[in-house]
């Protein structure tokens, strides 16, 4: 027995190494033949790493976009293992190559987010801020510290990896899609008076059509600046500083660096209406305010309140969910069809024009389950008040009641002449728990698209 003790038993700091040694071939061939094992597992596997495209391939969620190149980049992030916020942000970077008259960087919005699996639904305003000298404004840009806020929050993967879809799209080109090609194709002659703009732009002096290839050399250089390097740069480093003075130059007068690293979006407690058994989350303040009272009117069919037709402007839209059961919906403008028509220096960027009026050209939203933490539907309307009444219109019998979504699609005006539009998801049974039951729609009155795993 006390030579059983001394074999078995610790003593002091260390074993004794007689029956180590004795098992030491074993044990290494154990350990040999299970690390063989899990290599073999890992080359023989046919998925893709997290972070790449493929890497879920069912029921990821979907995205929605009033522009299909960047609904299909949001997809992919979708597909890469990417939230709803990742694919938000990647679809918002792609559209401000593919359709910048709205979604350029010179411009900004509000979004309304949430996580899913816990209480956090919030709303953001990152609209650009008005800076205003001797008669003469420009508008400080708000879109790209807004995304990467929004990144930094609720994001999941690699800022630079949501950016680079978009640097590549700008570098080496894109047919321009049917959305822009209208929107600039309407434009007045006017509007083609900057020589930066009118080079980016027009062929032979015509605005590009439908088709031909656009590609943006300064932009794709500033998307990858701020790929590399964040927001800082664009508000504070020495990129800040030409594009205020480039953008001071536009107006003839002097902006300093100060209004860009000034410049910070704003987190906001969401305006919630109850619609049975879920929360409609709209943004807070005066948008989110009006929206609730027309939602009110149209559920109890009363009359619209008077506030309801103010003149506004041009957006565009943009909503994902993804298995978490969160949701993003996104408006951005330039607040015009293309902003000031000015490219600011040689960044690539149509500056924003000065709002008119006081509304915002959209209205995004979030439909959640509060009990089980999960979105039932997420909507956004673009386009200006026709947009905020087109998706009211749509969400009140699909979200409030029982009403087919395509059905209530399919009612609305799509001649082509409605200006406003409404990106739509609804997930009757929830966006985590049911993900199957989810209907993604664009809207035919536009030239968006609507994406997810099945498609």
């Amino acid at each position: 027995m006390a030579a059983m003790e001394e074999i078995l038993v610790r003593k002091g700091p260390t074993f004794i190494r007689k029956p180590i040694s004795r098992w030491r071939p074993l044990f290494r061939q154990l350990i040999t033949l299970l690390g063989a094992g899990f290599i073999c597992a890992a080359c023989g596997s046919d998925s893709p790493p997290e972070g790449q495209i493929g890497f879920i391939q069912e029921n990821f969620g979907g995205v929605v976009s009033d522009e299909p190149r960047s609904a299909m980049v949001g997809r992919d992030i979708l597909s890469a293992g990417g939230n709803a916020v990742d694919a938000a942000v990647a679809t918002y970077f792609a559209m401000s190559v593919t359709y910048p008259g709205a979604a350029t960087l010179g411009g900004g919005g509000m979004c309304v987010v949430s996580r899913g699996q816990d209480d956090a639904v919030e709303a953001i305003d990152f609209r650009p801020a008005l800076f205003a000298q001797g008669g003469r404004a420009v508008m400080i840009p708000g879109a790209v510290r807004g995304m990467f806020a929004l990144h930094a929050r609720y994001g999941r993967l690699k800022w630079e990896a949501l950016l680079l879809p978009a640097e590549r799209l700008a570098r080496f080109g894109n047919p321009v899609p049917r959305a822009f090609a209208r929107q600039i194709a309407g434009l007045p002659a006017a509007a083609f008076a900057g020589p930066e703009f009118r080079r980016i732009f027009t062929v032979e002096g015509k605005p590009l059509a439908e088709g031909e290839r656009l590609r943006q050399q300064e932009l794709s250089t500033t998307l990858a600046g701020i790929r590399l390097r964040g927001p800082g740069e664009f508000y504070a480093g020495d990129l800040a500083a030409t594009l205020a003075q480039e953008l001071g130059d536009l107006a003839g007068i002097k902006v300093p660096s100060e209004a860009f690293r000034a410049y910070r979006p704003k987190w906001m407690k969401t305006q919630v209406v109850k619609v049975g058994n879920n929360e409609l989350h709209l943004p807070s303040g005066p948008e989110g305010a009006r929206a609730a009272e027309i939602w009110g009117a149209l559920s109890d069919n009363r009359p619209l309140p008077a506030n309801a037709s103010q003149a506004s402007f041009d957006s565009a839209g943009f909503v994902a969910t993804d298995l978490s059961g969160g949701a993003a919906a996104c408006v951005v403008s330039a607040n015009g069809t293309v902003g000031a028509a000015r490219i600011i220096g040689h960044s690539g960027i149509i500056a924003a024009a000065p709002p008119r009026g006081d509304s915002f050209p959209g209205l995004p939203m979030v439909l959640l389950n509060p009990a089980f933490k999960d979105a039932r539907g997420v909507a956004a309307g673009s386009g200006g008040v026709a947009g905020v009444m087109r998706v009211l219109r749509t969400t009140v019998p699909t979200f409030g009641g029982d009403s087919a979504l395509d059905k209530i699609i399919a009612a609305l005006p799509s001649d082509g002449t409605a200006t406003g539009r409404v990106n739509i998801i609804q997930c009757p049974k929830g966006a985590r728990a049911e993900p199957q039951t989810c209907v993604f729609q664009a809207d035919p009155a536009g030239h968006g698209l609507a994406v997810s795993a099945a498609f």
